[in-house]
């Protein structure tokens, strides 16, 4: 009994080898298990850190409109939205009373003047006292100075354009009252350049005076470009309610057709350059143990092929769809791209092509 127990435990135990053996001859003569990925080669680039703040548009030549005095609109010189340039009338109020008090003030000129001029004749041959000629001339410069100040009560009711440009929007028609220093409307002038405000918080570092910003204006898809911009000019000391410190910029509006109070976006540099390893953003990848790019070796036992090799890396940041690398990696080392994903260490790979990231031109990062 004991000899064919032993002899049916054998048959079973050879049986189940030979299986055993055969599966692993047919799993061998299958190939290797490979991924198809993109590739590419880790490149150097110039990297300013930034950080992102808000500013806002300004016009160089803007000014708020006012009525220095109380009384009935009599002409409304440009409509809201029209176009003026300096000196045209925009709004004046009734002058009829000034100018019936001036006229009436011109004739008693003339008569003075008249009676100035035969005193002062007089006087020269000593047919008159020096009293009545001094009486003549004081009584000609008060009739001068009432028109003078009749001139300027009609100045302080008109308003007129301080410059070439256009009308803000408005209400005011003939016929409608308004009161003393009563904010009528905005006036922007027409300039070439548009300025941009802004404040930066006191633990970065100043800007100077020159240093180029990059701006752009803040639309609802976030797909605007960034324009570059120079700072022309700062606040002499730091906010005492915000911490911050105001800055001025300035550029061409050929470049950036940005309306006075427009919210911007800029981004200023808080460091110097750095060096930074550049590679495409889907190179990189995160798991528990931080971020890793997976480095190609070339096989040597199958040309054309590569052993993948996991690279932990530290991530600077990110512009314009590439990440910026400060240690981890070397220039020149092929990596995977596209696919990266898929790959863990020794996996064999097949490189699909070859890619090359764009260079990073910008002076300034993010």
């Amino acid at each position: 009994m004991l000899i064919g127990v032993s002899a049916v435990i054998g048959g079973l135990g050879y049986y189940k080898y030979v299986e055993i053996t055969s599966a692993i001859e047919m799993a061998a003569s299958f190939p290797e298990h490979y991924e198809v990925v993109d590739a590419t080669e880790v490149e150097i680039s110039e990297h300013t850190p930034t950080v992102s703040v808000l500013g806002s548009a300004r016009s160089p030549l803007h000014t708020e409109l006012f009525t220095e005095l109380s009384g009935k609109v009599a002409l409304v010189g440009t409509p809201a939205g029209g176009s003026a340039s300096k000196g045209d009338v925009l709004f004046q109020l009734n002058i009829a009373e000034e100018q019936a008090r001036i006229k009436s003030a011109r004739a008693r000129e003339r008569h003075a003047r008249s009676v100035f001029n035969r005193y002062k004749q007089l006087l020269a041959s000593n047919a008159i006292s020096r009293e009545k000629y001094d009486q003549a001339y004081a009584d000609l410069i008060v009739i001068q100075s009432e028109i003078e100040s009749l001139q300027a009560v009609i100045a302080k009711k008109t308003v007129t354009a301080p410059f070439d440009g256009i009308m803000g929007l408005h209400d005011l028609k003939q016929g409608d009252y308004v009161s003393a220093n009563q904010l009528i409307t905005n006036f922007v002038g027409n300039s070439d350049k548009i300025w941009i405000e802004f404040s930066v918080p006191q633990f970065y570092p100043e800007l100077a005076i020159n240093a180029s910003v990059r701006v752009r204006n803040i639309d609802a898809l976030g797909a605007s470009s960034y324009q570059v911009a120079h700072i022309i000019a700062k606040d002499t000391q730091i906010s005492d309610t915000t911490r911050s410190l105001k800055y001025r910029a300035e550029i061409d509006r050929n470049l950036a057709h940005y309306t006075p109070n427009m919210p911007l976006e800029l981004l200023i540099p808080i460091s110097d350059n750095h060096t930074v390893y550049q590679v495409p953003a889907v190179a990189v990848n995160q798991d528990m143990y931080g971020a890793y790019v997976m480095k190609l070796a070339a096989n040597e036992n199958e040309s054309g092929t590569y052993r993948a090799h996991r690279l932990p890396v530290q991530v600077m940041a990110e512009v314009n769809g590439n990440k910026l690398i400060t240690q981890g990696v070397e220039a020149g080392e092929l990596i995977a791209a596209a696919g990266a994903f898929k790959l863990y260490e020794g996996l064999l790979v097949r490189v699909r092509n070859t890619q090359t990231s764009p260079a990073l031109i910008a002076a300034t990062g993010e």
